[in-house]
């Protein structure tokens, strides 16, 4: 790479060269910018460009149901008084599951709204009548939510629009993303050790929700997603399966480097932010060696 143009509220603003590019404008943001100019350069921005835009990933997140517990207190929480949960490796390997991390959240009521929300875990269709004597939706004990590591697959992937461009002529992003039935298997078996684990201890017993447990699909009036967007940019050795290498940089170019969750090669179940931070440093410390004055 020589050289860039860039664009100022819908002007054209000049351009520059440099030695080295850096792209870090995000994670869906990395895979636009690298498709569009490979688009207008003939592949001449990222040479290995099978898996540009692919192996886009999420963070899946819903409520996933209710426990019971015989005493909140018993349980380690942050400074927000949540608790949490996540399997261990030989947990994941025993149960071919991903990576999963469950909040625990108590909802405390005070008097007779306590005893109906209990009953919402045991008994939840008499619950639901006698919270609605009281005009109120009442929970069981704790509720819990479930966020989740997604599979990484090349057809979850970001496209360029061909109808569609913003203000400055460049396609707007077409995302292609699904859960797949590994997904699914992670989140009702995860709360299904999560329940196993409250009983063995005898801290609680976890319900399951409906959808879950029956298979439905997954609903559309929850958060769905942690808004943590990753993948695009794949970090990895394979050419064919990736598009920047342990430094960061773009396969076949001496000087074109990429930052951000966009390289992530898998996605864990842990918020990316310090995942991110440490590829920076990496990146930094890498550029510190290689960049001459």
């Amino acid at each position: 790479v020589t050289g860039a143009r860039l664009w100022s509220n819908g002007q054209d603003a000049g351009s520059f060269s440099a030695d080295y590019f850096i792209v870090c404008t995000g994670g869906l943001e990395n895979s636009r910018l690298l498709l569009w100019s490979n688009q207008r350069s003939n592949g001449g921005v990222v040479p290995n460009a099978t898996a540009l835009g692919r192996y886009w990933m999420e963070h899946p997140t819903f409520e996933g149901g209710n426990a019971i517990l015989a005493d909140y207190n018993a349980f380690e929480v942050d400074a927000v008084n949540e608790a949490f949960f996540s399997p261990t490796l030989a947990a994941m390997e025993r149960l071919q599951i991903m990576n999963f991390g469950i909040r625990l959240i108590e909802t405390p009521y005070p008097g007779v709204k306590s005893l109906i929300a209990d009953l919402a875990c045991t008994a939840p269709d008499m619950a639901e009548w006698m919270s609605s004597k009281l005009s109120q939706r009442l929970r069981c004990a704790a509720q819990l939510y479930v966020a989740w590591e997604q599979a990484p697959l090349a057809s979850n992937q970001i496209e360029l629009s061909k109808t569609d461009v913003d203000h400055a002529g460049v396609p707007r992003i077409e995302l292609h993303w699904k859960k797949s039935e590994m997904e699914r298997r992670t989140l009702l078996e995860g709360l299904r050790l999560f329940g196993m684990t409250l009983i063995e201890k005898n801290l609680g017993r976890v319900r399951i929700a409906d959808w879950i447990s029956n298979g439905q699909d997954y609903p559309t009036n929850d958060e769905t997603a942690g808004h943590h967007h990753m993948g695009g940019t794949r970090m990895g050795t394979d050419v064919s399966k990736s598009v920047v290498d342990a430094n960061c940089k773009v396969h076949g170019m001496d000087n074109l480097y990429v930052g951000g969750s966009s390289v992530f090669c898998t996605s864990g179940q842990c918020n990316p932010t310090t995942t991110i931070t440490a590829l920076a440093c990496r990146l930094g410390d890498h550029l510190s060696k290689v960049v001459t004055a």
